[in-house]
């Protein structure tokens, strides 16, 4: 065969018998497409009908064979990935270990969009397992993830029903409530003031500060003094939300902060720790009591982020600076001045 004279636009494969067709479409483009085993002046008679179907806009180009392959398969194939690549992935298992439950036995191929919405929306509230619309997208984003891990060439959940949220959560700390809850520390737990001083001037998140532990979560470590640079007045963190690292500023009441926490350890390990030396992991027990004795309602700890960021707003700070403060972007900031309330 290696001597064979094919007809015009027929070629034969590589070490086998089969023939193929080069077709031509009229924006220049070519497709290949098997023939199959049959004679060279068949295959160059089938050429000329698909040609001629080209040109007069009845052809039908050839659908891709599938992979046939069980949705569950390419459930725990992600799963897996998300257990090793990952941090959060517990969220993640309950939801894949609930749609591998709705089309168990299933190829993957074989569930389609409007199946996913139907599925979904029988869950909303008020109905099924009365989801919020913030679940619904949730486990939408789980069942894209699952289909573009595994890459099959189609994604039911990229069409799916997605809601729009108005879900921003714009709660900050005012004066009058920072001093009534500063009051309420001082009486209750007055070695834990430190602690507030740091989230309200430096705007870290509570993982930065006290870490995150867990048994189906990758662990982040609490904020080591080796981050911290008194004579710089800086914090490097080595990764944020977003998984970069960004430098923090410390101004006059951070660093009064950091100073009566240095005192309760020899600068090495942990930086939030009780005055008995014992390190901090959570700030859950006495804020909630603090919060409760100060009668404000509707804070957690996040909200002291926002309120750094408002803060520094109103200030007049750049919002690209602020972003570079706050670790949301990796742009360098102007100012190295994080100025609050004190």
């Amino acid at each position: 065969m290696r001597n064979e004279k094919l007809p015009r636009g027929i070629r034969r494969r590589p070490n086998s018998p089969s023939l193929y067709a080069f077709l031509t479409h009229p924006d220049g483009t070519r497709e290949f497409r098997s023939i199959g085993t049959v004679t060279p002046k068949f295959a160059a008679n089938q050429r000329a009908i698909w040609q001629r179907e080209i040109m007069e806009g009845r052809y039908v180009k050839k659908v891709p064979r599938v992979e046939k392959v069980l949705f569950g398969t390419i459930a725990d194939n992600f799963l897996t990935h998300a257990q090793n690549y990952h941090r959060f992935w517990d969220s993640t298992a309950s939801r894949v270990s609930r749609l591998k439950g709705w089309w168990k036995g299933r190829t993957a191929d074989s569930i389609t969009t409007a199946e996913v919405d139907a599925q979904f929306l029988a869950n909303v509230a008020p109905r099924g397992l009365k989801w919020n619309e913030t679940t619904s997208n949730e486990y939408r984003c789980t069942l894209f993830a699952i289909y573009k891990h595994a890459k099959l060439g189609f994604n039911p959940a990229a069409d799916a029903k997605r809601y729009k949220l108005e879900n921003q959560r714009t709660r900050e700390l005012s004066c009058d409530e920072e001093d009534r809850l500063r009051a309420a520390i001082k009486e209750l737990y007055p070695d834990k003031m430190p602690e507030l001083d740091l989230a309200l001037n430096t705007g870290m998140r509570h993982s930065n500060l006290y870490g995150s532990r867990g048994s189906k979560r990758g662990p982040m470590e609490p904020l080591q003094w080796s981050a911290v640079n008194l004579d710089w007045k800086v914090i490097q963190l080595k990764r944020s939300k977003a998984g970069r690292g960004y430098s923090v500023p410390l101004n006059t009441v951070a660093l009064v902060a950091l100073e009566v926490l240095h005192g309760r350890s020899d600068g090495t390990g942990s930086v939030i720790r009780k005055p008995s030396g014992l390190e901090v992991y959570s700030s859950r027990k006495w804020f909630a009591a603090c919060l409760k004795k100060a009668e404000i309602q509707d804070l957690c700890w996040h909200d002291l982020r926002h309120t750094f960021g408002t803060r520094l707003r109103r200030n007049g700070i750049p919002l690209e600076d602020i972003s570079a403060l706050m670790g949301i972007t990796s742009v360098a900031p102007k100012s190295r001045c994080a100025t609050t309330r004190t």
